[in-house]
C-alpha cells in the first residue's frame, strides 16, 4: 500500500497509508490529515488513489510544491517530496521499493572494512557501535529514514538519493544533551554525513560508513 512519511525539519513524525481514494491534508479539523500551521490553509491538498496516485492543490494560498516545484495537480513516483507549508510529505510506493529490492543484485563478496575492522557491504550505507556492550553491531540504513539510539535519545538518519543526513528527534530525550556529530552538538537543521563521520546518540558512539 502506498503510503505518505510526514517530515518537519528533516525529523520523521508520522506515516499515513493511501487506504482510500479521496485524503485531504489542510488546518481545520474535518481533514483526513490535519495540520497545526499556520501557513497551511483550511483545506490545502488532497491526495488522490486512483489508478495512480496524484496530489492536487485545493486554491491554497501558498500552493504545493512538488520536488521544489509549485504544481496544481500531478501524478506521483516514488519518492517523491511534497511540501505544503512547512511539512514535507515523501511519497513511498511499496510496490515500486519490491522492485528495487528484487532488481538489485550486488556483486559476490562485494564488502569492505571499516576503521573496526567490522566487514560492512559495499555500495551501502551503515552506522557501526564503537563503544559499550553493542561494539562492533553494524546497522544498515537502507530504509528512506532510520531510528538510532535508546529512550533516553533518539537520532534519524534520512537517506535522500545517495546522500544522507542526521538531526535530533524532537520531543525524544535529554533536550540539554543532544545528539553530536564529531563531538559537536546537533542543532535543529539535519546535518549531511560523510563516511567516517562519528555521531554520539544517549552515549552511544556509532561510525557512519558509506561504501
Amino acid at each position: 500500500m502506498p503510503k505518505l512519511v510526514l517530515t518537519h525539519d528533516g525529523a520523521v513524525i508520522r506515516e499515513y497509508p493511501l487506504d482510500k481514494e479521496r485524503i485531504s491534508v489542510g488546518r481545520k479539523p474535518h481533514n483526513d490529515i490535519q495540520m497545526d500551521d499556520p501557513t497551511v490553509s483550511g483545506e490545502h491538498a488532497v491526495f488522490l488513489v486512483l489508478q495512480h496516485v496524484y496530489v492536487e492543490d485545493r486554491n491554497s494560498t501558498n500552493g504545493v510544491l512538488l520536488n521544489g516545484k509549485k504544481v496544481s495537480r500531478r501524478q506521483l513516483n516514488h519518492g517523491d517530496m511534497i511540501r505544503i507549508g512547512r511539512h514535507e510529505f515523501k511519497f513511498v510506493d511499496d510496490k515500486a521499493q519490491d522492485f528495487e529490492r528484487t532488481v538489485v543484485i550486488p556483486p559476490a563478496n562485494n564488502t569492505k572494512e571499516n576503521k573496526q575492522g567490522t566487514v560492512v557491504p559495499a555500495n551501502a550505507a551503515s552506522v557501526t557501535v564503537v563503544n559499550g556492550p553493542k561494539v562492533g553491531e553494524v546497522i544498515s540504513l537502507d530504509k528512506s529514514y532510520t531510528k538510532i539510539g535508546s529512550s533516553s535519545q533518539v537520532a534519524v538518519i534520512a537517506r535522500r538519493g545517495g546522500n544522507f543526513f542526521i538531526m535530533p528527534m524532537p520531543g525524544v530525550g535529554n533536550q540539554s544533551a543532544p545528539p553530536r556529530l564529531n563531538d559537536n552538538p546537533i542543532g535543529v537543521e539535519s546535518l549531511p554525513l560523510k563516511s567516517g563521520d562519528v555521531i554520539e546518540v544517549g552515549g552511544t558512539r556509532l561510525e557512519f560508513m558509506l561504501a
